[in-house]
């Protein structure tokens, strides 16, 4: 590891960080990746992202060029991106795959750095084993390891971002934000019925709109909302990321399960009610502030798993008074900022 960190400390070519793939996950890798930028110092740090999360990276001020992979069958299309960028010394991957590994190899990058233990490890040329534990390590942490493994300071903290200047928040009407989606799968979500029971009674007290997001695959669960609660506004499978993370940060208030929204929110310091249900908030809870969780843990729970195989006994014990109540306080918190400037 010695010598790892000799080479990093003195590369005068790129650095490359293979992103996580999933939204969530690369918001939660960012105090990571800020972190080695400060240690290569004026080296360029470039980001391989998935298309669908390059939006995601441009936010970024410390990332110095952004390359998008495919999830093409064919890795050779990646493989080539890869090699056009002829300065890249070493990759550091956020992914545990075998097949960006395999790419990075096949593309001629002289160090691969990743986890070890893992299917990829054979193509890997250091491997940094995350150390076992008793307590739940949160993911966010599992990333900062790999940065301090190299030589970098552990800050948690989000890292600023530089943000479109149209963005806007105004003060009227109060805009909630329902992403009732969670791409993992159902047994991340929350009930419609529910989420519109408590939409309800917000727009009842604060006349505030409401609007559904949510990616393409969201599309179900944000229809099933839509059915319950026909005066909200379906933008889901309708935006980019871009708009999504405009819309985000323009609410005053989210309302979501355990997803990639829960992340931006807490990244875009928008107030936001987190619903936990199949997975573990000490593992995967926004980093940043301004977030309530509502977990309520049962005999079978975390699970982790996709679907819940029996009573989905976890989601039917988060009520939804207990929902509205911290949805109340955070909007009303909202209003009276607004009021007092």
């Amino acid at each position: 590891m010695k010598k790892l960190l000799k080479d990093i400390n003195t590369l005068d070519g790129s650095l490359l960080i293979r992103s996580p793939n999933w939204l969530g996950d690369a918001v939660m890798s960012l105090p990571a990746i800020k972190s080695f930028k400060e240690l290569v110092g004026s080296a360029s740090l470039l980001i391989a992202t998935p298309q669908k999360l390059s939006f995601l990276w441009t936010l970024c001020p410390f990332i110095d060029e952004i390359l998008e992979m495919t999830n093409s069958k064919n890795i050779f299309e990646n493989v080539r991106k890869l090699r056009k960028k002829k300065d890249i010394q070493m990759a550091v991957l956020f992914t545990r795959s075998f097949r960006t590994a395999l790419e990075c190899k096949l593309a001629g990058i002289p160090s691969v750095v990743g986890y070890g233990r893992t299917d990829q490890s054979i193509f890997l040329d250091k491997r940094i084993v995350i150390p076992k534990s008793k307590e739940p390590w949160h993911q966010a942490k599992t990333y900062l390891f790999f940065s301090q493994a190299l030589g970098a300071k552990a800050d948690l903290s989000l890292p600023p971002l530089q943000l479109p200047n149209h963005w806007r928040k105004t003060s009227s009407p109060l805009i909630v934000s329902v992403c009732p989606g969670a791409e993992y799968g159902p047994a991340k979500r929350w009930f419609p019925s529910h989420f519109a029971w408590v939409c309800r009674k917000l727009k009842e007290k604060y006349g505030c709109h409401i609007q559904i997001l949510g990616g393409e695959k969201d599309r179900l669960p944000c229809e099933q909302l839509k059915k319950e609660l026909p005066e909200a506004e379906n933008l889901s499978g309708k935006t980019t990321l871009a708009v999504f993370f405009e819309k985000i940060f323009s609410s005053h208030l989210l309302l979501c399960n355990d997803s990639g929204a829960m992340h931006v929110g807490s990244l875009l310091q928008t107030p936001t009610v987190a619903i936990f249900g199949s997975t573990d908030p000490q593992k995967t809870a926004p980093i940043g502030g301004h977030c309530r969780i509502i977990y309520e843990k049962v005999d079978c729970s975390p699970c982790f798993l996709r679907k819940c195989p029996i009573d989905f006994k976890c989601m039917q014990a988060v009520e939804p008074r207990k929902v509205f109540e911290a949805c109340d306080q955070l909007l009303s918190n909202q209003r009276k900022s607004y009021t007092s400037e």
